[in-house]
């Protein structure tokens, strides 16, 4: 996974879930449900996708991440 800064995802999806290919970081889908956007990276060919909930405002959060 390349270093990629996701600041940019409060502003074009806030309070959605996001799925993201982890070695572009590229935004693979989009949706308030996380089913969803997951979904939508499938339809696009990415089968294990990054998912993370956007925060409806910016500031410090802390992500927590677990392997299936």
């Amino acid at each position: 996974m390349k270093d990629t800064n996701y600041n940019f995802l409060s502003k074009k999806y806030p309070d959605q879930w996001v799925a993201v290919e982890s070695r572009s970081g590229k935004v693979v889908g989009a949706s308030k449900s996380a089913k969803l956007a997951y979904e939508q990276s499938q339809i696009k060919g990415i089968k294990v996708p990054l998912m993370m909930k956007v925060p409806k405002e910016y500031g410090t959060y802390i992500l927590i991440a677990s392997s299936v």
